[in-house]
């Protein structure tokens, strides 16, 4: 491994060109004892030799990371189902229990020679397999480290670097002197791991879940805890959170391999378990992949069963890519980012399925181990949604996923062309009756 302590090393090389030159000179009094001829045919000095130019070597092209690992998941399926596929030569590779609904998920190995496309489509066709897909990853949004903007104006209440964001949304300020405006229901975040010694979350009530899968590389504690700090940081630090006094429950989803982390649809839907197996009616999903029957059945499940609410990152894969899931499913609330003025955030993609706007370029967030930096994309509009939300369900308890919901969306504040469209969705959340 390579050290900046290196340089030394080179330095040393580099003062053996002394000699180098010696010889140099000896070499050159050896010419001038020679005979005229040799005189002849050297160059002239005032005639450059001509140098060719290095060699241009282009760096590689970055390859595409996978969309889905080689194996087959499904849901509780009968044993006489799984019976016929192990006589037809598929594999069993494991089973995860999801306690909270009595099932289980079974990862499958196609019949060597069958594609692995050709091999789900056969599983779809047996009376408990119709959900069986291929195990999708999701990934977080990366994040770009900004430079800091220029602060926008701000009340004399409002002190802190992400105050013009909270202040164009119509935040509350001060919610602390009002106990009938906290948050009083737990919140779920589901993301890559979070650094609880970090100086922004200390006092902050973190509970990160255990494991969803024993087997995996550990993801690393950046995009997670970014999310979380926009959440819950400490009031008095230079990220306070927008609803600090909220139990986050946190569950690391995304593991490592290689220079990729990920999230796989076995990863989600036991963090969705493990989420409402603990009462948690709303859930931040800073991530995005690909369609995935499982995991659409399994939001569509938790939301008519158990009342779960869904914020989902739009994702950042630019304004051409197709639509991004889970935010792309009905019943999943899908928010964009845009900056302080309303203009959307470059890379955030598009589509009639955006339910809103929030801010999310340039905002001042938790980094892996100490202290904040500049970051943008939808990962990061998601939570404001999210304690919006968790607000709201903390005055009404048991109101009904829907009312929840449409407390938020009847209060956008229409930007960009007139009315709902592909950029904003319904408008920039607009929250200044969220204690009223």
């Amino acid at each position: 491994m390579a050290l900046a302590d290196d340089d030394d090393d080179d330095d040393g090389d580099d003062d053996s060109d002394d000699s180098d030159d010696r010889d140099d000179r000896d070499d050159d009094n050896s010419r001038d004892r020679d005979d005229d001829d040799d005189d002849r045919r050297r160059p002239r000095a005032d005639r450059p030799n001509r140098v060719a130019p290095p060699a241009v070597i282009p760096a590689p092209r970055p390859q595409p990371l996978p969309q889905f690992a080689p194996e087959i998941v499904v849901r509780d399926m009968t044993a006489e189902d799984l019976l016929q596929l192990l006589d037809e030569g598929y594999t069993v590779l494991d089973a995860q229990p999801l306690p909270s609904a009595s099932g289980a998920l079974i990862r499958l190995a196609a019949p060597p020679g069958t594609a692995l496309e050709s091999a789900r489509d056969r599983v779809r066709l047996l009376p408990s397999g119709a959900e069986a897909d291929l195990n999708h990853f999701y990934r977080a949004g990366q994040s770009q480290v900004l430079a800091a903007a220029v602060p926008t104006p701000a009340a004399p209440a409002c002190s802190h670097e992400n105050c013009g964001a909270w202040q164009m949304i119509g935040w509350p300020e001060n919610r602390d002197l009002r106990p009938d405006c906290r948050v009083t229901v737990p919140v779920g975040v589901m993301d890559t791991g979070v650094n609880l010694a970090h100086d922004i979350l200390q006092g902050a009530r973190v509970e990160v879940l255990p494991d969803v899968l024993d087997t995996r590389s550990p993801s690393a504690a950046v995009h997670g805890t970014a999310v979380v700090s926009l959440l819950a940081g400490n009031p008095g630090s230079r990220v306070p959170g927008l609803i600090p006094e909220a139990q986050i429950l946190a569950v690391d989803v995304f593991s490592s391999a290689g220079q990729d982390e990920r999230a796989d649809v076995v990863a989600l839907l036991r963090g969705l378990d493990a989420l409402a197996a603990r009462g948690v009616r709303i859930v931040n999903l800073s991530l995005a992949g690909p369609a995935n029957t499982l995991l659409e059945s399994a939001l569509a499940r938790l939301r008519a069963e158990r009342g779960m609410i869904f914020v989902a990152a739009a994702g950042n894969g630019g304004p051409e890519a197709a639509p991004a899931y889970p935010a792309a499913y009905a019943g999943v609330l899908a928010i964009t980012a845009v900056d302080q003025r309303g203009r959307p955030y470059r890379q955030a993609q598009r589509g009639p399925h955006l339910d809103a706007a929030a801010p999310g370029v340039n905002l001042l967030a938790a980094t892996s181990v100490r202290g904040a930096a500049a970051k943008s994309g939808t990962s990061f509009a998601t939570p404001f949604a999210t304690a919006a939300l968790a607000l709201y369900l903390s005055r009404d308890p048991a109101a009904p996923v829907e009312a929840v919901e449409q407390r938020l969306l009847s209060q956008l504040r229409d930007i960009g062309a007139a009315g709902a469209d592909d950029i904003h969705g319904g408008g920039l959340l607009s929250l200044t009756d969220l204690c009223g």
